[in-house]
């Protein structure tokens, strides 16, 4: 492959991190004479050549690069094609068995596509395609030969209208790039809100650079500028306001040769609490929610749980009742946990530890009424659910009786995605179920993917109270034994953790009051004195079992 000619962009002045703008840069590899040095940035690790001076493929050849166009491997493009149609269902660009499929014709551009390989699969599938390359030989050919609509620039001014893409590409681009910062930044800006971005590089934390040092074979500092690692990666799309990202690893004999990553530009929202709330009646509120009670007789836990929405209580959960579960655990072989959304039915440790006297008499305590076992999530990996509530999860005679608790196993980690709340959002208007179908165009709650697809309109709505209030995002960053008791209406979400498939242990449980369970079945009282619904026995109610209402209450919850 030919160099090209260099083109400077930066090449004086001092050294800057390009991810996140420090100056505290140490020397990773001395240069030799005449060459470049490889820097690190003490403050986010990023490594990088110095000074930045990109290779110009702009006038290079087409056989430089594509010596035989016969032996392209367009299968590995329909792979990727495969990938990004995944990612865009997940960010609810494409529909779900549930949903009326958009009229919207979508779009997708590519940066850097060099001829268009990857457009066409694309374009097989019905989608509006584009692609942007500096490279003249490359982009003429593919305007000729494909027929595919191909502006020979950079993004950067390529003039690529603002909001106009569902969908935009970077395959193994940023690699090449000065400003990486400012490339992200234009991706963004051509992104429609709610558009996924989809990129891809070399894993400059593989196994195989770990192993072959300076000899890796993607240490190419004449033309690879920048070495993302799963961390600097993730921190550069934060730092141009990318939401919802997600670093994984692919490729290479351990399968960590690259990394892929998507993230979505945010929604903004008209919504407002009209749109989405009713009044409830004082009579129909546990109460501690209540508009008028005689506060001067709570207890702190009461006075804890009204103002904010949530408690911690500090080493509560004995070591012995952790660690027997954590035995069992473990012989899962897996970090997602039990399928089951009920597996507290046949795992005894799991009963011990949610149905735990003092957990349970707290529970009522704070609801004001027997509270009974229901639901568990048990993965020691983040749900990276966004930001939502459970009460309009629920039918909507819950009314608030209900709570969730988070079970620290261990020492909760920054880094692993830990559980985040908003402080006080529980005395928000309470959010119905029925108007959030009805803005999404759905008849009812049977599709499990239906709470996911609320994101697209809660979650922009929530971020945008929480500014306008002025409000500060919480993190629980639990000790082995502690315990946080959530309100269900308190707006949290599952974090994304900075490590992919960082370990968080933990066990979460839900419990709703008994009296506002009819569509529950009986209730089963543990050795230890807490209750449990018994969901195995019940009966189908109007066409719908509460063990199948609970499968997709999981399916909800774990997305």
């Amino acid at each position: 492959m030919s160099t090209g000619s260099l083109r400077p962009l930066d090449g004086t002045g001092e050294a800057a991190c390009p991810v996140c703008g420090g100056t505290d840069i140490r020397e990773a590899r001395p240069g030799a004479q005449g060459e470049r040095v490889v820097l690190s940035c003490a403050g986010c690790d990023f490594v990088f050549v110095w000074p930045r001076i990109e290779q110009d493929f702009s006038d290079v050849s087409e056989e430089a690069y594509y010596g035989n166009w016969e032996m392209l491997d367009l299968d590995a493009a329909e792979g990727l094609y495969a990938e990004v149609e995944v990612a865009a269902r997940r960010a609810g660009l494409l529909a779900t068995k549930a949903t009326t499929p958009s009229t919207e014709r979508l779009t997708v551009l590519d940066v850097g596509c060099g001829a268009g390989h990857t457009l066409l699969h694309f374009r097989a599938h019905g989608w509006a395609v584009r692609g942007v390359d500096p490279w003249r030989a490359v982009t003429a050919a593919g305007r000729k030969y494909y027929r595919l609509p191909i502006d020979t620039a950079r993004i950067e001014n390529a003039g690529i209208p603002a909001d106009s893409q569902s969908v935009v590409l970077a395959i193994d681009v940023l690699q090449f790039v000065a400003d990486p910062r400012l490339v992200l930044r234009a991706c963004r800006t051509v992104l429609k809100p709610g558009g996924l971005l989809y990129l891809t590089v070399p894993n400059y934390g593989a196994a195989a650079r770990e192993r072959d040092g300076w000899n890796w074979a993607y240490f190419l500092p004449a033309c690879y500028l920048s070495y993302f690692t799963v961390d600097t990666l993730s921190r550069l799309a934060r730092s141009v306001d990318l939401g919802k990202v997600k670093v994984g690893c692919f490729g290479g004999p351990e399968g960590d040769g690259f990394l892929s990553l998507t993230a979505v530009r945010p929604r903004t929202t008209t919504l407002t609490w009209t749109d989405l709330s009713s009044e409830v009646e004082d009579r129909e509120l546990p109460p501690l929610d209540r508009r008028q009670i005689d506060e001067a007789r709570l207890s702190p836990e009461q006075r804890a749980w009204r103002e904010n929405g949530h408690l911690v209580v500090p080493g509560l959960l004995p070591d012995e009742l952790i660690e027997r579960y954590c035995t069992v655990f473990r012989k899962l072989g897996t970090p997602r946990g039990y399928a089951s959304p009920s597996p507290y039915l046949d795992v005894t440790e799991i009963r011990d530890l949610c149905l735990y006297k003092p957990l349970t008499d707290l529970l009522e305590h704070l609801i004001g009424e027997p509270m009974a076992l229901h639901l568990n999530l048990t993965g020691w990996i983040s749900t990276e659910r966004d930001w939502h509530q459970d009460d309009y999860l629920n039918p909507p005679g819950v009314n608030g009786h209900y709570a969730a608790v988070w079970l620290a196993l261990d020492e909760i980690k920054p880094d692993s995605g830990p559980f985040e709340f908003i402080a006080g959002s529980h005395r928000w208007p309470f959010i119905r179920q029925s108007k959030v179908l009805a803005l999404l165009g759905r008849q009812n709650g049977d599709d499990p993917s239906w709470p996911w697809d609320s994101e697209r309109l809660l979650t922009p709505f929530f971020e945008r109270e929480v500014a306008e209030r002025g409000l500060t995002v919480q993190r629980f960053l639990g000790k082995k034994g502690d315990v946080l008791i959530w309100h269900s209406r308190l707006v949290h979400r599952g974090s994304p953790p900075d490590r992919p498939s960082a370990e968080r242990r933990a066990l979460i449980a839900h419990y709703s009051a008994v009296s506002r369970r009819a569509d529950m079945p009986a209730v089963r009282r543990h050795a230890g004195g807490g209750l449990y619904f018994a969901l195995r026995s019940t009966a189908p109610r109007n066409g719908n079992s509460a063990r199948g209402m609970l499968k997709r209450l999981l399916h909800s919850f774990r997305r």
